[in-house]
């Protein structure tokens, strides 16, 4: 999906009281869109958790995305 989409999505939920946090990979369309949570990572489009097969990185970036919500 696209960022603008999610974003809208996201702003959607949570104008009625449900929390959830997106991974941005496109930080310029993220910031314009004013999300309330979101987790900014360094991938391709495509990628949001990182390279396939890296059990370990893609844990680890969830648990930063859920610490987001709380």
């Amino acid at each position: 999906m696209c960022h603008q989409t999610v974003g809208l999505v996201q702003k959607f939920c949570e104008e009625n009281y449900i929390a959830c946090s997106m991974i941005s990979i496109i930080d310029e369309i993220t910031i314009k869109l004013n999300p309330k949570r979101f987790l900014s990572v360094p991938y391709s489009l495509g990628f949001p958790l990182g390279e396939i097969n890296q059990f370990n990185n893609q844990k680890k970036i969830v648990k930063e995305l859920l610490k987001t919500i709380q």
